[in-house]
């Protein structure tokens, strides 16, 4: 399944695929302590996984139709503002969604509109029959975007996540939040 990607765009916020040129912002924006907690980003995040991004999860993810990794960016400047993705599940036509935002572009509303675009071209795109979203329960903002666009809390698994940095097992565990949309659910 192959998409178009050119039409994501909300105003002054466009989501594009990455390109070898952002590695220096992807790896400068991934070293906030929030973006370790909070998202299963690598800690120590290093040059290889910012090129990692750039070079495999953005344009992979789009040509092989599996998911769509993509940067959120200002469209005037086109500076990083943070990164929004949509896995696929073919089989059984769903999505997850999942995003990080730069610590500067906080509270600019750049989660939630990135969040809505991955989301039309899931559900009105690609027919798309449900779209899920996991955040930790005490990461309110996520949270918050979650339930702005309509999504339903269906449930916390508790312990369920390492509350940051991903992979350290010396890390407390926390609650997570299952949140889901299905079409018509979007606002």
């Amino acid at each position: 399944m192959r998409f178009d990607l050119d039409t994501l765009v909300d105003g002054e916020l466009r989501l594009r695929r990455a390109t070898p040129e952002d590695v220096p912002a992807i790896l400068r924006i991934c070293q906030d302590p929030e973006i370790q907690r909070w998202t299963r980003v690598p800690s120590p995040y290093l040059e290889h996984h910012a090129r990692s991004f750039a070079s495999l999860s953005s344009r992979a993810g789009v040509e092989e139709g599996t998911g769509a990794h993509l940067l959120a960016v200002d469209t005037a400047t086109d500076v990083v503002l943070g990164a929004v993705g949509l896995s696929l599940d073919l089989a059984d036509l769903a999505g997850e969604v999942g995003y990080w935002v730069a610590p500067e572009a906080r509270g600019r509303g750049v989660a939630t509109r990135g969040t809505r675009l991955v989301c039309r071209l899931g559900l009105e795109r690609l027919q798309l029959g449900y779209i899920g979203l996991e955040a930790a329960a005490d990461n309110a903002a996520s949270n918050a975007v979650a339930r702005r666009l309509g999504f339903t809390l269906e449930g916390t698994r508790r312990a369920a996540m390492i509350a940051g940095p991903a992979g350290d097992p010396a890390a407390p565990r926390c609650d997570s939040n299952v949140w889901g949309l299905r079409p018509g659910e979007l606002r």
